[in-house]
């Protein structure tokens, strides 16, 4: 259906450099508060369990096939541990949604990691260039197994791979992001150059009709087939400054500053506030003047 690859997402393609998120077995290889520290003989029965393991690659898997339907299928015959599908390109699903297609998540490619590398040899040499089989009506009847057992190829080797190859795809893309950065700036720098250059043609043909209003609001700029000389720059710079100038009285009030009144109750000439002010604060108005 259109939601098969949507419930797939949490069961299918995940990090193989996470191994609690592979672990389909009953034994646990870390505590809730950390990994365990496992000791010499059970680290070697871990050696020798590795050992036994074998890896079956899966070239193509059928079109929308869940994860947990694949672990169904290969399990009659051999115990799975840990499973990996490499999932599809996600503008290619972005795009069929568009269109109104299957909405599901697709896998190209996948691992299955079988606890006895002799059934996985067996199951690779069985199932490879058969059909899926199943119910005759079902999605994947028709759908031919592309699979193959990776002789001394481990889990780990998996991992370091995918990890090589992460670390090759950011590589790539701040490559890809520094290359892009000197684009953008080579092309503002050919932008900015194209304004000076139009600013100068604008200044010429100015000078050449007599403009003066225009000339005042172009900047100047020394010729572009000699170097400039000590007079023109310094008649450059006296002509920006006076443009300077002017821009800067435009932005001037142009009337004098009316001088601020003092207060009437202070004596300019003492410092301090008038006498009478001072009588009726602390001595209070006569009678008569009541």
């Amino acid at each position: 259906g259109d939601g098969d690859g949507d419930e797939a997402d949490a069961g299918g393609a995940m990090d193989p450099a996470e191994p609690e998120l592979f672990e389909f077995g009953d034994d646990d290889t870390a505590g809730a508060g950390g990994k365990k520290v496992l000791s010499e003989k059970a680290l070697k029965k871990a050696r020798a369990d590795q050992a036994k393991r074998g890896v079956v690659y899966l070239g193509s898997i059928p079109p929308f096939m869940k994860p947990q339907k694949l672990r169904q299928l290969l399990t009659p015959y051999g115990d799975l541990d840990r499973m990996y599908l490499m999932p599809e390109d996600p503008e290619i699903r972005a795009r069929r949604k568009k269109f109104k297609g299957n909405t599901g998540k697709n896998f190209v490619e996948g691992w299955v990691e079988f606890r006895d590398k002799k059934k996985a040899k067996a199951c690779a040499a069985m199932l490879n260039g058969t059909q899926v089989g199943g119910r005759r009506r079902g999605a994947h009847f028709s759908d031919l197994w592309n699979m193959k057992y990776l002789p001394k190829f481990k889990w780990d080797n998996l991992t370091e791979e995918i990890e090589y190859q992460k670390a090759l795809r950011e590589q790539r893309m701040q490559l890809e992001l520094s290359v892009a950065k000197k684009e953008r700036d080579f092309y503002l720098q050919k932008v900015e150059q194209a304004k000076q250059i139009e600013k100068m043609r604008e200044r010429r043909a100015a000078e050449a009709a007599g403009d003066l209003e225009k000339l005042k609001h172009l900047p100047e700029a020394p010729p572009e087939d000699r170097e400039e000389t000590k007079e023109e720059y310094e008649a450059r710079v006296r002509r920006e400054r006076a443009r300077q100038k002017e821009e800067r009285n435009q932005l001037l009030r142009r009337f004098k500053q009316r001088e601020a009144l003092g207060d009437i109750d202070v004596d300019s000439a003492r410092g301090m506030m008038s006498v009478d002010v001072l009588r009726d604060l602390f001595v209070g108005k006569k009678p008569d003047e009541e």
